[in-house]
């Protein structure tokens, strides 16, 4: 009995907590013992039960590799959160997962863990309807399919939608088949995910690799943007790989100091930010392709002396290797690419601000120092490796 007591007390604390109920035979309940035989009873009891604790991360890595593609390929992604994600205190992680990503999501009544879970731009309360019928992609998170979530069946699910469950109890998921069915605790799946994430990221942005890559120069970047402190500086970001490496490379603290413009309107973004933050230095991460949109702009800059800080990566444009082009006209110029080596930064030494070239860790930090003091304007023209990275889409293989 001592050891069914100790079972429904951890079966009541772990995993999905609740209530358990144990039933004690009336014979048990009317027997007498002395204290020593009780303390005896809970000695051995304690040194054979074996707490199972919560179910950790069960997971296979192919299966979470799968629900993240699943995920990056829905057009209209659903995130609904349960009362699992509000006992495993999930909003940290989630919020660290949602940021930047546009997902829109939904709070059951006992998974609201944020007090703006009604009230953010993002969230489908007041469009309960529309959004699980419309959507072709939901993850639930310490939720069931159940007669809340109308058992995810149509008609008021899409027939088509793919569901993807995240949930402790591996009974549940056989019970409903879910299109995938995560296993564990929905915090630690999460963050488990995400710090590996970051782990694989700060290994790669610690090497010093010369010519740069993307990674060393953003690196390089992100640290002397957090060395300036509060207030933070306003940093815009445009590019195939410039705009997708920045996002994850370069934090930001501090709310509306963040922006990923369109392809040409970034100089515009610099501009606006510029006068509407006074108090704030601007910051451009750009490619050399996105720089050409608007680069005439620089004039503007130095016209109103407005402190913005242009870092441009200059790959020569989103060039072709040469092993992968066969042909008549493999010797051609790709439209896409630009004249080797380029000098941007004198453009803007012509108008009177400052240009900096750089292909070292040590050029480019102390570039950064002195424009970042300065707060004038300036372009840091960084030379890299003529085939790093590659033009969203792989379009450089059909150029």
């Amino acid at each position: 009995m001592c050891i069914a007591v100790f079972q429904v007390i951890n079966v009541s604390r772990s995993g999905r907590p609740g209530g358990c109920y144990l039933d004690i035979p009336a014979d048990v309940l009317h027997e007498t013992l002395s204290e020593l035989e009780v303390e005896n009873l809970l000695d051995e009891a304690e040194r054979k039960f074996v707490s199972e604790g919560v179910k950790d991360v069960v997971t296979l890595k192919d299966d979470l590799y799968k629900a993240i593609s699943v995920i990056r390929k829905a057009e209209r992604p659903l995130i609904v959160f349960g009362k699992g994600a509000a006992i495993c205190r999930v909003e940290e992680a989630l919020s660290y997962w949602l940021r930047g990503r546009g997902y829109h999501f939904c709070l059951l009544l006992w998974g609201k863990v944020w007090e703006e879970s009604d009230t953010h731009e993002l969230a489908t309360t007041a469009a309960w309807s529309l959004t699980i019928g419309k959507c072709d992609v939901c993850v639930v998170i310490g939720a069931r399919l159940n007669w809340l979530l109308h058992f995810g069946e149509p008609p008021k699910w899409s027939k088509d939608v793919k569901f993807v469950s995240v949930d402790i109890d591996e009974g549940e998921i056989e019970l409903r088949k879910p299109y995938l069915g995560l296993v564990g605790d929905a915090k630690k799946a999460i963050m488990n995910k995400a710090k590996e994430n970051v782990s694989r990221m700060e290994g790669q942005l610690a090497k010093d690799v010369v010519p740069f890559n993307f990674l060393t120069p953003m690196r390089i970047i992100r640290d002397a943007i957090i060395g300036l402190g509060s207030p933070a500086p306003i940093v815009v970001s445009e590019g195939a790989n410039a705009m997708d490496v920045g996002r994850s490379v370069l934090v930001q603290t501090e709310p509306r100091t963040r922006d990923m413009g369109d392809y040409g309107s970034w100089l515009g973004y610099c501009i606006a930010a510029a006068v509407a933050s006074l108090d704030r230095l601007v910051v451009a991460v750009e490619g050399d392709s996105e720089f050409w949109f608007s680069a005439m702009e620089v004039e503007t800059l130095v016209h109103y002396q407005l402190p913005v800080v242009v870092i441009m990566f200059n790959n020569g444009g989103d060039r072709r290797n040469p092993e992968e082009i066969t042909g008549p006209y493999q010797d051609d110029p790709a439209p896409t690419s630009f004249v080797p080596g380029a000098k941007y930064h004198v453009l803007m030494e012509a108008f009177g601000g400052k240009g900096y070239l750089v292909g070292t860790p040590d050029e480019l930090k102390s570039a950064l120092n002195e424009s970042f003091s300065a707060r004038k304007p300036a372009v840091i023209n960084v030379t890299i490796d003529p085939y790093a990275g590659a033009e969203s889409g792989r379009m450089q293989h059909k150029n």
